[in-house]
């Protein structure tokens, strides 16, 4: 890269067709980015919205309509953390069969809609956990399940622009439930005889269900699938062809063998733990909202209205989808190392204010702003994981879930114990356990780079048909052994 100038840094940030592709291929990733990206952009955009919305929900009238004084919030998340981590490797494994992939994203799509209308109707904290238990299960395709498509249809030569862009849609969608909460609160309430956080879940149903519809039809599932009516013979023949150029094998039948070898390569170990370090650096990212709740001036009296509550924390949620996408967008050009120092840099940064805590209050400002930057972690984490699997599918498929599992697992306690909502706004254990969490989150993620370097170079002095020939070796081998068994 040296030598390059200037300008080759900026445009590699948009080039993603690259010139050495023909015609076809071009075209191909060209309907690939229409069918796939854009609808699981829009699809992680809704499940971030209603996501979020239940926090603004509760800031804007919910806690008081439902009496709700306690932790509630926390337990809202932590039902929904269950449902997902539950559902996690079967419908992941789902997806990983070829007749049932295109049918599991829009169908998961639809029962979120359905089920988002209910908590319109909500009356006590009781139903709203059973609620959010089932809108859990059915979030596991637009995350875990997006990573696995696009590493099933994309090159590692434009996954991490695609896996950057896709990410944008969750600081899109944290950052217009805040507007939509303020336009419900203002222009919805009262309408009907209910009040405005009911609207907002209306709102967020009507406008789920028509991409379920459009998925029913256009989404291609897997490169082995049934040919979609929208790709040509030969796109479709090339979809394969450009995962076989790198060794990005297709769905084989799960077995007993199959657990065992994933279970005894270090590439599951590291992916699971990488993001179960980052999850637990993630969750002040989302309590701006109770901060400016109850920040209170000299005599007492709450300086920031609903509407501020609400629209204000938007601003970090943009903070994270722009610095998720231009970090992978980078990532082509710029060595991932520096991007994951840069990235917990500043995290560690906005972490020590908020501890310290007794600072101006604009500087409170933008260290809240900044641990927005702690999201563009995560496009390069499983930008990370899917080419450190690419060579395995079952494998692929696992390690993604259980790194979500693994994620959620903590999701599920540890909110409770660090951030509870009766000690908003200052969590001094939570900010104080958020130092170590960084340094130990940007170690996990230096060594999965180390590791998977130097697999890569061990590889290409094997030859990498032989490296495979050699996996597929070990696996019917074990097949073997469990026939025998």
């Amino acid at each position: 890269m040296k030598g390059k100038g200037r300008w080759y840094w900026f445009l590699g940030i948009f080039d993603w067709y690259p010139a050495h592709y023909s015609a076809t291929e071009k075209r191909l990733v060209h309907k690939l980015d229409l069918v796939i990206l854009a609808f699981c952009c829009v699809q992680y955009f809704l499940k971030f919205l209603d996501s979020s919305n239940i926090t603004n929900a509760y800031n804007s009238g919910m806690s008081v309509d439902l009496k709700l004084f306690g932790n509630e919030l926390n337990y809202f998340n932590v039902t929904y953390n269950c449902g997902y981590m539950l559902a996690q490797i079967p419908l992941i494994l789902a997806l990983s069969r070829p007749g049932w992939a295109r049918w599991i994203f829009p169908g998961a799509e639809m029962l979120w809609g359905i089920v988002t209308f209910t908590q319109s109707r909500a009356q006590n904290a009781g139903q709203l956990y059973a609620i959010r238990f089932i809108l859990g299960m059915c979030e596991v395709p637009s995350f875990s399940g997006t990573n696995y498509i696009l590493g099933s249809w994309y090159t590692s030569e434009e996954i991490y622009k695609r896996a950057g862009t896709w990410f944008i849609s969750s600081g899109l969608g944290s950052m217009f439930s805040g507007y939509l909460q303020t336009a419900a609160y203002n222009g919805l309430n009262g309408v009907g005889g209910m009040e405005g956080w009911r609207w907002l879940f209306i709102v967020d149903g009507i406008i789920t269900l028509p991409l379920a519809a459009v998925g029913f039809f256009t989404f291609p599932g897997l490169p082995s699938s049934k040919k979609p009516w929208f790709f040509t013979d030969e796109e479709h023949e090339l979809a394969s062809k450009r995962m076989e150029r790198q060794n990005t094998k297709a769905s084989a039948k799960i077995t007993k063998a199959t657990a065992r070898r994933i279970l005894t390569k270090w590439h599951f170990y590291i992916c699971v733990a990488m993001n179960m370090v980052y999850n637990c650096t993630s969750y002040p990212t989302n309590y701006m909202s109770l901060f400016l709740k109850r920040a209170t001036d000299a005599n007492g009296h709450l300086i920031y209205t609903v509407q501020q509550v609400n629209t204000i924390p938007t601003a970090v949620a943009g903070v994270s989808a722009l610095s998720s996408w231009l970090t992978a967008s980078l990532v082509n050009v710029v060595s991932i190392v520096p991007l994951f120092l840069v990235i917990n840099s500043v995290g560690m940064f906005a972490n020590i204010v908020l501890r310290v805590w007794t600072v101006p209050i604009a500087l409170k400002f933008v260290a809240y702003f900044s641990l927005g930057v702690n999201g563009a972690n995560n496009a390069l984490m499983f930008g990370l994981a899917n080419q450190i699997t690419r060579r395995d599918n079952e494998e692929r498929a696992v390690t993604l879930a259980c790194m979500l599992m693994g994620g959620w697992a903590l999701n599920a306690w540890v909110p409770v114990l660090e951030w509870p909502t009766v000690d908003a706004p200052r969590w001094k254990l939570g900010y104080t356990v958020q130092l170590p969490m960084t340094v130990l989150l940007t170690a996990t993620c230096l060594t999965a780079v180390y590791l998977h370097r130097r697999q890569e170079r061990a590889d290409a002095l094997l030859g990498d048909d032989e490296s495979v020939t050699r996996e597929v070796a070990e696996s019917e081998d074990a097949e073997d052994d469990e026939k025998r068994e």
